[in-house]
């Protein structure tokens, strides 16, 4: 009697988990005769851990979470059509990037994606590599649609035209800092100051031994640029000087900086055809998301979307 009383248990237990399984392995939504389950909208939800999302939760945003799938599908698979990928070194790259504009190491990433419930290994290989394919399928759509050619002559009247433009020839020292360090990084930046002004180094030679960007090596030199190329602090302290002259140390949000100015220049605007192209990169950045969400609204119009759920 015993024996079959955990057999029925046991029996009841593997119907209610195949019950649960035929749930989550439920169709919601069929695109270009793709089919997506309930659990891809877990997905949605949790990315890290979609097992641990109840179905529940699944059905109570359901229609916001079948949007999201559709939009999702269609974006991959013109992806897929297109062949677009994400190679290794590119996603390497972003994580970097990702390092470097959060001031971390990769440990300390680890850790504060740990704190969320999501490893490094999941980041770097589902999360990031499908933002950067959605970051490169978005570039190659909006290349090809049309661009409006009166914006683009607003940008030019607003961003180039009227008053000479100053160009510089300048290099400088920088030192990265943050709240943490700042008062300690600015003290080490004003000892090298003191260094040079005093003749104990040359600017490129403290700029070779301190600097903490790729200029380094070549003792500080920027090379050329116009004033709407640096940031605002950057690009007013060099007005400020004459040619031949060393700044003081000054902060902007990349850390502290002494700049040499070697020489200024004041260009006339460039035309309007001579900048078309800047013109457009301009124009795409700033309609990149309003211009891909029309092309995605056309791409549903053209789709063979079934709801199942």
């Amino acid at each position: 009697m015993k024996s079959k009383l955990v057999f029925i248990i046991l029996f009841i237990a593997f119907l209610s988990l195949f019950a649960s399984e035929q749930l989550v392995n439920k169709m919601v939504v069929r695109v270009n005769g793709k089919v997506y389950t309930i659990y891809d909208c877990k997905k949605l939800l949790r990315f890290d851990d979609p097992a641990s999302v109840p179905t529940q939760a699944v059905l109570d945003r359901k229609d916001k979470l079948i949007d999201q799938l559709i939009n999702n599908a269609i974006s991959k698979q013109e992806a897929e059509a297109l062949e677009i990928d994400v190679p290794d070194e590119e996603i390497d790259a972003a994580v970097e990037s990702v390092l470097a504009q959060n001031k971390m190491t990769h440990e300390q990433f680890e850790q504060e994606l740990s704190k969320s419930g999501m490893s490094f290994d999941v980041y770097r290989n589902e999360v990031l590599k499908e933002q950067l394919l959605l970051l490169k399928l978005k570039k190659r759509i909006i290349v090809t649609m049309d661009v409006d050619e009166r914006a683009l002559r607003e940008i030019y009247e607003k961003e180039f035209s009227g008053e000479q433009e100053l160009y510089f020839t300048a290099s400088h020292i920088i030192m990265q800092a943050d709240d943490s360090n700042d008062a300690e990084i600015k003290d080490a930046v004003t000892a090298i100051y003191k260094e040079i002004t005093e003749g104990k180094t040359t600017f490129a030679e403290a700029a070779k031994s301190y600097s903490q960007d790729g200029s380094a090596a070549n003792g500080g030199a920027l090379g050329t640029f116009s004033a709407r190329d640096m940031v605002p602090e950057f690009s007013e302290r060099l007005a400020e000087m004459k040619e031949g002259d060393v700044s003081e140390p000054f902060r902007t949000r990349y850390g502290w900086h002494i700049v040499k100015l070697d020489k200024v220049e004041k260009h006339d605007p460039p035309t309007y055809n001579e900048s078309y192209e800047m013109l457009r990169n301009i124009y795409y950045q700033r309609n990149v998301e309003k211009m891909f969400q029309t092309w995605l609204k056309k791409k549903r119009s053209e789709s063979k979307i079934d709801i199942l759920l």
